[in-house]
């Protein structure tokens, strides 16, 4: 990084208290009044809205419960259970993501419409304008416009939330299977909910909504029965099918898997794909599974106020006079689905808004603004205060022309007008200058300009047959000014599909995977960092190589092969063996070394997990896992011969083949499973194998597994020695880009445009590990010599490597997967003594049975046992990316846009993610906070210290979402947190809530007031955060369309982002910025030559133009030389803009429309003004005899001067495509006015008035000289 780039570092870093206000003050100096005075406004404003007017359409909050809410286990209730903080019934199940009811969308429109500038304006013109005698251009010439473009405005906010409405319907309608009295069937059911809520819903409804479902049992007076998820009430009992969405937060009664347990899938809530077993107390498992053990059931459940905390639940049971604890792990939430169970019932606990779906989502969001309007906003403003001063300058120059003139005229002596009639009426006058038809002819532009993003065929998806969509065109200019991307992980960078891709055993790696063909061709081939795209291949392996250098204490990777996780590109270069010869060497030789770690290893991947296999209707295995990663795990060992074929609480059985192909199915049973968290960073699982030994099997974190290595000392001491030579070899690397970039950079305009332009020429890869063959001869390395495995090689050609051989090879193979972006896991054993399994297990139980700090007892325990393991080799998986998303990545962050990935996942996979979609680079600096590590404020300001010392020039930092919910309870803690985002390059936060999501959307702006976000999402959960950033994007992915038909636009892959973005955003933005701008340029260009003809009439509000003309300006002249060129420009190809993303800073910037440029154009437009009409006055109508000596001859020629100068200059002057539809535009316009000149020449009648039009264009002016000769001057002089 340069000295401006430092300099900008530590500025932010230094004062981390008060930075991001002096980087926005930096920015905004130039327009602190101005901002000042509106954002005063806007304070009052709100204040006056949200103490006042929100209050009448918004309930109040609710006081805590005092021993939570209890809910009683009963078959069936006679009356709606009593919510003890309303006082009445509790809410219904409904919902309701619509943004107005039909009581309070008039009112609330309304103060949105004319808390406009604009319209607010317009609305304190035209009130006045009404008012007989104060108006010289008519009364309703303002009000009836507003009025219709108010009105218009309205109904097209109503028919978007009349959709978001039927989308509520939809899901409010659908059905759910509910146990019901036999007489409550046919008849209304309340829904909960206010008092006169029951009286509107006790009407019959013309749908039967509650029909009796048929069932194997049979009871006399209840019945499973379908009712309508909003007609669920807290206490009902709810049976789930298999793939049955849970329509509330239920406490699990009863699973039909064994002992209980029920997968649930959470794709919605949390946006991750795998399973999550959840599993029904004892207690009601045995009793609640049929009708008449739950009509005896007695007891209930006490469970705490509805809370937004998705990953924790407190609650207790009470059964049988015997209290048991509630936790997560016996919930089902509403938004989660049922699967791989047949059957499950559950206890309602909270519907509706209060369920943690719902309360996570953003109820009300506030209609969206475009940044734009902010700024022509400012130019209204300072138009007013021109309108007021002009008119006060004529109302001054009235008052002097009285006194000098009318009062000694005798035939008008008695007929002066009052100072506040006159300032009123010019004002009405030039209220113009701010024309109405800007906001008409701004919606039609943004129509156009929605249709062009829809039907663009670069951002249409043939494998989904998904187009772009627009849900909005009201902030399709944000598109090209957006400084940070908050993007979700799972669904929208990834594709949720694992593959295993390689392993580490013995000292070397093999890799499985998809695999060029050896005849493919050039074009054929992607590029390293292109996504696979799914195809049946058959899986191959190979080795890599590590050097090792004996006279130093560090492993140096050889230097050949770009970092990427894809295999080489060429079988001449790299002979590779299927993994059909690796298991044939390891059955043909079952007594060596590397053959038992081999099958050791395999083992482990076979049955350290939780998987269960599912037999399909082809004969087939698949499984159905917790986590995708033991799914990638367990189907790799099946592949490999190592099928897991049945499992149950208490065994699973594997089915190998030997040598001679017989299959050999052998039991393990299950005696511990001690589960994966995010604190122990690993799972274990305790066997006894057929021969009766007792088998720890462990897998996780390397970092948390090494020290817990027999030779613990030693893998510690060598995993260090690797991670520092890698660290060695990415600061090289770090410093020699910063060299690079110091030394080829100078002269640069911006230092924004110089930091990316000179990434652009930074090395993306660091060196890694030579792969080399498998084919013999075996070949040695420092002394070591590699197995080279060939089926006809005996046993005694194998070589065994030492212990500290393999550890240093095992870890510098896990920090190459780490920078090819792969997902590690170290896997690792022990053989446990009888006794000591024994006397451990007495500890487990009484832990795992505690009612106090459970899960803190269950890890202490655990620790003891998790000691003295042998390493048996590590995986490497792909979180497969979607199609392009690296290469999008890099361009967007070339466009000086700063990328977020919000993700619920677990740090660990989030980071790995983050490497594979470039987000981290090898050569970034990673900081992590943790706010259970210490103190957070030092953490932050060391950080910033390292970023200046250092000058790094790639940081990202890592947070999750308790440490975040720790810096957002802090104001100090926000300054600083935030106070570090210019300095970073991205920001990665994981375990994140959905309201989290939100709450980052709705702070950066916050601490950064000119910055524009766009959240970018595919799932359920993050709806919130799409509604809260200023854009939303959804992408229409396989977690359901609901982010994508509430977002504001609509995408079926990321890489269309870019696309989105640096083309249609930069064009839309340069497009509608024009727009604004022409169109104040064009009415001060009009109104200049009318000012300054009042001093020619004595100051009387006289026109000079004639008033049929004066109305048709904006509809039949003017406007298509302002919509047009909104519509059509492109003043940049997409092909550019896509090779140069750094052209995307125009928007950021705002370089299209600030104070600048305004006052450039409008100084412009009074120059001008000024010549059109001195022009004319001096040369026609006083240097000349005139023929047509009325006003209208001289009014029309300073008009069609104008006409034509205006449509020459914004459509062939300004505009850089010389399309069609601009040359049809101007010719209309120029021959039309003509036209216009001849229809008012015939269609006017004689009259003595100043504006004698009749015959004037044929007959008077239009046959003299000197008016043509003038015109044509005129226009050569501007």
């Amino acid at each position: 990084m340069g000295s401006g780039d430092d300099t900008h570092v530590k500025e932010e870093a230094v004062a981390p208290s008060d930075s991001s206000s002096a980087q926005a003050g930096k920015v905004t100096t130039h327009r602190a009044t101005a901002r000042s005075l509106a954002r005063r406004s806007r304070v009052k404003v709100n204040t006056v809205y949200e103490s006042h007017i929100a209050p009448i359409f918004q309930g109040k909050a609710l006081a805590p419960s005092k021993d939570g809410r209890h809910v009683p286990i009963q078959a069936c209730h006679g009356q709606p259970l009593i919510d003890e903080r309303r006082g009445h019934s509790y809410i219904s199940n409904s919902i309701r993501s619509a943004r107005y009811t039909p009581w309070d969308f008039f009112p609330r429109q309304l103060w949105f419409q004319f808390t406009r500038l604009s319209n607010f304006y317009f609305l304190c013109v035209g009130v006045p304008q009404t008012i007989p005698g104060l108006s010289t251009t008519g009364n309703y010439t303002t009000i009836l416009p507003l009025t219709f473009f108010v009105l218009l405005t309205m109904f097209k906010e109503g028919w978007d939330d009349w959709r978001r409405h039927k989308m509520d319907k939809v899901e409010n309608r659908a059905t759910a299977t509910v146990l019901k009295s036999r007489g409550s069937l046919g008849r209304g059911h309340d829904a909960g909910g206010k008092p006169w809520s029951r009286l509107w819903r006790s009407r019959p409804d013309s749908k039967n909504t509650e029909v009796s479902r048929p069932s194997e049992e049979v009871d006399a007076e209840l019945s499973w029965t379908h009712v309508q998820w909003d007609k669920i009430l807290v206490g009902d009992i709810v049976m789930l099918k298999r793939d049955d969405a849970v329509p509330a937060d239920l406490v699990l009664l009863h699973a039909s898997g064994e002992e209980g347990v029920a997968y649930i899938e959470t794709m919605a809530l949390d946006g991750e794909t795998n399973l999550k077993a959840k599993q029904a107390l004892p207690a009601t498992q045995k009793q609640c599974g049929t009708i008449a053990g739950l009509r005896e059931c007695k007891g209930y459940v006490a469970v705490e106020d509805p809370n937004r905390t998705l990953y924790s639940f407190d609650g207790r049971m009470m059964v049988d006079d015997y209290t048991r604890p509630l936790t997560l792990s016996e919930v089902l939430l509403r938004g989660s689905t049922l699967r791989n169970t047949t059957k499950a019932i559950g206890l309602v606990v909270n519907t509706g808004e209060e369920t943690k779906i719902r309360m996570n989502a953003n109820h009300h969001p506030k209609a969206k603004k475009p940044r734009l309007e902010r700024y022509a906003n400012q130019v209204i403003l300072t138009l007013i205060a021109y309108v007021v001063i002009l008119a006060i300058g004529c109302s001054g120059g009235y008052l002097l022309w009285h006194r000098q003139i009318e009062q000694r005229s005798w035939y008008i002596e008695n007929a002066p007008v009052g100072f506040e009639e006159i300032i009123i009426g010019y004002l009405i006058m030039f209220n113009n200058l701010i024309p109405l038809s800007l906001y008409v002819s701004l919606e039609i532009v943004k129509l156009c300009q929605q249709w062009l993003i829809t039907n663009d065929v670069d951002m249409y998806d043939e494998v989904s047959n998904e187009p772009m969509r627009c849900n909005t065109n009201t902030i399709l200019e944000n598109l090209g000014q957006v400084g940070f991307i908050l993007s979700d992980k799972t669904g929208t960078l990834t594709e949720n599909v694992m593959k295993f891709r390689k392993l580490s055993v013995a000292g070397t790696v093999w890799r499985q995977g998809d695999e060029e063909r050896p005849g493919a061709t050039p074009s054929s081939r992607r590029t390293s960092h292109e996504p696979r795209k799914s195809s049946v291949v058959k899986p191959s392996i190979e080795v890599t190589e590590v050097a090792f250098d004996a006279s130093r204490d560090l492993l140096r990777p050889r230097p050949a092969r770009r970092s990427s996780s894809r295999p080489r590109a060429s079988a001449a270069r790299t002979r590779e063996q299927s993994t059909i010869d690796l298991i044939s060497h390891v059955k043909a030789h079952p007594d060596t070394s590397f053959s038992r770690k081999a099958r050791d290893y395999l083992l482990g991947l076979a049955l350290c997990h939780t998987c269960l296999p599912e037999l399909k209707d082809d004969g087939s295995i698949d499984y159905q896992a917790s986590s995708p990663d033991e799914l990638a795990l367990v189907r790799v060992a099946h592949e490999l011969g190592f099928s897991v074929v049945a499992r149950s609480t208490h065994s699973i059985t594997l089915l190998t083949t030997d040598r001679n192909g017989d299959q050999d199915k052998s039991t393990y049973e299950i005696l511990d499973v001690i589960e994966f968290s995010s604190k122990r960073k690993r799972m274990s699982i305790v066997l006894r194998c057929p021969d009766g030994k007792v088998w720890l099997l462990c897998k996780g974190a390397d970092s948390v597994l090494i020290p817990r290595l027999k030779q613990a000392e030693l893998a510690v001491r060598t995993s260090h020695d690797v991670r520092r030579s890698t660290e060695v070899s990415r600061q090289l690397h770090r410093r020699s880009v910063q060299l690079e970039r110091r030394g080829g950079v100078e002269g640069r305009a911006s230092m924004a445009i110089e930091r990316i332009r000179r990434s652009m020429d930074a090395p993306r890869s660091r060196s890694q590990p030579r792969a080399r063959s498998l084919a013999p001869p075996a070949r040695s390395v420092d002394g070591l010599q590699v197995p080279s495995f060939n089926r006809r090689q005996s046993q005694e050609q194998t070589p065994t490597l030492d212990d500290a051989q393999t550890f240093a090879r095992c870890f510098q193979h896990l920090d190459d997967f780490a920078t090819e972006g792969l997902r590690t896991l170290l896997f690792t054993q022990k053989v446990i003594p009888a006794a000591e399994y024994t006397s451990w297990k007495k500890l487990y139980q009484d832990a795992t049975t505690s009612l106090v700090d459970r899960q803190e007892r269950i890890e202490e325990v655990a620790e003891k046992l998790e000691q003295d393991m042998v390493l048996l080799g590590a995986s490497a998986i792909e979180d497969k990316l979607q199609e392009g998303v690296p290469e999008t990545i890099e361009k967007l962050r070339r466009a000086n846009i700063k990328i977020w990935m919000l993700t619920g996942d677990k740090r660990e996979t989030a980071i790995n993610i983050a490497h594979s979609a470039r987000i981290c680079k090898p050569e970034s600096h990673m900081f992590i906070f943790d706010a259970l590590k210490g103190d957070l404020p030092t953490q932050l300001r060391s950080a910033a210290q390292t970023i200046i010392e250092d000058s790094i020039t790639h940081s990202v930092a890592v947070i999750d979402g308790y440490t975040l919910s720790v810096v957002d309870a802090s104001p100090d803690l926000q300054k600083q947190f935030y106070s570090l985002i210019f300095a970073l390059s991205s920001v990665i936060c994981c375990r994140a809530s959905p309201a989290q999501k939100a709450s980052i959307a709705l702070s950066i702006p916050q601490h950064l007031p000119n910055t524009l976000t766009l959240a970018i999402g595919d799932g359920a959960n993050d709806v919130a955060m799409l509604q809260s950033a200023h854009v939303g994007v959804g992408v229409s992915g396989k977690e359901g369309l609901q982010a994508a038909r509430v977002a504001d636009y609509s995408i079926a892959q990321f890489r269309f982002l870019q696309h989105l973005l640096l083309v249609h955003g930069r064009w839309n933005y340069v497009r509608t910025a024009r727009f604004v701008l022409a169109t104040f340029w064009k009415e001060m260009l009009f109104y200049t030559p009318q000012a300054m003809y009042q001093r020619s009439n004595g100051y009387t509000g006289t026109s000079l133009y004639e008033s049929w003309s004066l109305t048709a300006l904006n509809t039949l002249f003017t406007s298509l030389c302002v919509i047009m060129p909104g519509i059509v420009e492109q003043d940049l190809s997409a092909q550019t803009l896509l090779a140069v993303p750094e052209l995307y800073a125009y928007g950021q910037r705002n370089s299209g429309l600030n104070l600048r440029r305004y006052l450039v154009w409008m100084i412009g437009a009074l120059a001008q003004g000024v010549i059109i009409f001195i022009v004319p006055w001096s040369i026609y109508a006083k240097g000349s005899e005139m023929s047509d000596n009325n006003l209208f001859a001289l009014g029309d020629l300073c008009f069609t001067i104008a006409i034509v100068w205006t449509n020459v200059k914004l459509l062939l002057l300004e505009t850089h495509t010389k399309s069609l539809p601009i040359a049809i535009s101007f010719t209309i316009t120029f021959a039309g006015w003509w036209a216009w000149n001849c229809f008012l020449s015939a269609a006017y009648s004689a009259n003595l008035s100043p504006y004698d039009v009749k015959g004037g264009f044929f007959h008077g002016f239009g046959k003299d000289l000197v008016w043509w000769l003038v015109f044509i001057g005129t226009i050569s002089i501007l």
